[in-house]
């Protein structure tokens, strides 16, 4: 518990914001790209196994996750506010998931920004073709919204649609899975852009580790294009 409690603090400590706003030198192209990076890190990972939980169940969690970014890139120096870009996107969130019958999961997460003051509110549904056994592992599919809120000269939202695997082991469950990230945004500043669209196919691996009951803790390795994500995550999961 103590390490839960450790765990939870850290979370919620945020560091100095970055000075993020949009220079009048940045490109139509350097924006697309921008965009394309901003929706990996905004948008969340399925950070739990594909298996369903219980028609009662619930699954309550705090996770972090960072977000590399190419910091000499012309489309990061150019949104930076004149400053040096850091060269990792960290945000944390409070993810919260319902289970109901037939295999059907609904969460929702607020995240928060540890370094780049953002605000992204996740709504999602997870439903299992394959609820897993002893001898087959669990498939399922899972489709999500996210709204940005509070990113300086950025209008931002993404839609997600995911294909996930797991098999249970003891007090282990790894698990994998694809998804296709698309993102809509516009800019209000002095670069007068275009609105603009990205999609990301990003890969995932993670594993769910069950110390004792209730209690999960996941590591997880995400890759889309040139950005790389990983993510840890504490909760209570019945």
């Amino acid at each position: 518990m103590k390490k839960v409690i450790v765990f939870a603090m850290m979370l919620m400590c945020s560091s100095a914001f970055a000075e993020f706003s949009l220079m009048p030198d940045l490109t139509a192209t350097q924006f697309k790209d921008l965009v394309s990076d901003l929706s990996m890190a905004v948008t969340p990972t399925i950070s739990s196994p594909a298996e369903p939980l219980k028609t009662l169940g619930f699954d309550i969690a705090l996770e972090s996750q960072l977000t590399t970014i190419n910091s000499d890139a012309d489309r990061w120096e150019n949104a930076w506010g004149g400053a040096e870009p850091a060269n990792t996107v960290w945000a944390n969130r409070v993810h919260v998931q319902k289970g109901l019958p037939f295999g059907v999961d609904l969460g929702a997460s607020v995240t928060q920004g540890a370094n780049l003051d953002f605000t992204a509110v996740t709504l999602e549904g997870k439903y299992a073709f394959l609820k897993g056994s002893v001898a087959t592992p669990a498939l399922s599919a899972r489709v999500a919204y996210t709204k940005v809120f509070n990113i300086e000269d950025v209008n931002l939202q993404t839609f997600l649609a995911g294909l996930y695997i797991s098999k249970g082991f003891l007090i282990l469950t790894p698990y994998a899975g694809i998804e296709d990230v698309y993102a809509i945004a516009s800019e209000d500043s002095d670069a007068d852009l275009d609105d603009e669209t990205a999609n990301n196919i990003r890969g995932l691996v993670g594993l769910q580790i069950c110390p004792f009951p209730l209690f999960v803790i996941n590591v997880e390795a995400a890759k889309a294009a040139d950005v790389y994500q990983f993510g840890l995550k504490a909760g209570i999961r019945f």
